[in-house]
């Protein structure tokens, strides 16, 4: 009941499909391209406002709470450099140490 694996080939080989011409396929493929691709870098904000919003908010508040906390090590660090300072003006003991 199968054919022949020649007589397949023939079949194939004198088949041929001519699909009638569309004088408005450019055309239609155009205009399906110019509605996906947004016209000016605007339009492309426009559409995509809420992604932007977002990913703005989230940079400026990572920036935000890294530089407090950069800002309160510095601080803590000047403080406590201030306090040894301040410390060994007092202490004699420390400047007759540092003194030798």
């Amino acid at each position: 009941m199968n054919p022949s694996p020649k007589s397949l080939s023939e079949a194939l080989h004198d088949w041929q499909v001519s699909p009638p011409a569309d004088p408005n396929f450019r055309h239609r493929v155009w205009q399906r391209l110019n509605r996906q691709i947004p016209a000016s870098w605007s339009a492309y904000l426009r559409g995509h406002a809420v992604a932007w919003l977002l990913v703005t908010v989230l940079t400026v508040s990572a920036a935000a709470v890294t530089g407090r906390a950069t800002a309160q090590a510095k601080v803590r660090a000047e403080r406590e450099a201030m306090v040894v300072s301040y410390l060994v003006d007092l202490d004699p003991r420390v400047q007759a140490v540092l003194k030798r």
